[in-house]
């Protein structure tokens, strides 16, 4: 995920299809960077977290990691269907976002644990539903995916399992 993240957010180009969609991600990329430059990974992430934690800031990188990796699958590029292909930036976005602008550095341990606790959240959507596009619509996979990552994220940082269970209902507004 981490690679198919920055992957996504250092190449430019159309996409395949003959549509001639530009890719956008690494436009967002340079555009929040300012135009710094950097040699890996560890410093891309570097000069992210030096640019500050305000909210606007923090969700246009959020929108920034899930592009590029939406990208890199619509390009044929290596992803990890999370749950489907269709849904498969959300979960790696929320888990670099956990991993770039949560408190500390995140434990090979902590990231484990964050899949896991997708995962598991995922399993309990495809046994008593579904998370197919196919079936459910896009609402099914990306509602999902959704549900995975906000419960992952919650424990996390530290929520019960009742709260993560919780992160994973949405509830409309009424109007």
């Amino acid at each position: 995920m981490k690679e198919c993240t920055y992957r996504g957010c250092h190449t430019t180009g159309v996409l395949p299809g003959g549509l001639n969609v530009k890719r956008r991600a690494a436009e967002l990329n340079k555009k929040l960077l300012n135009g710094k430059t950097y040699s890996s990974y560890e410093e891309w992430i570097k000069a992210i977290q030096q640019g500050g934690n305000s909210f606007q800031y923090i969700l246009d990188w959020v929108s920034c990691f899930a592009l590029a990796v939406n990208e890199e699958n619509a390009s044929f590029g290596r992803v990890v269907t999370a749950p489907t292909n269709g849904a498969a930036g959300v979960i790696p976005a929320v888990l670099q976002y956990y991993i770039t602008f949560t408190k500390g550095a995140a434990t090979n341990e902590q990231i484990i644990q964050f899949l896991l606790t997708a995962a598991e959240i995922g399993s309990i959507f495809k046994k008593g539903a579904t998370l197919s596009a196919a079936m459910g619509g896009c609402q099914a996979e990306i509602g999902v995916s959704s549900a995975m990552a906000a419960a992952a994220l919650t424990e996390c940082m530290g929520g019960t399992q009742r709260q993560a269970m919780m992160a994973t209902k949405s509830r409309p507004t009424r109007q």
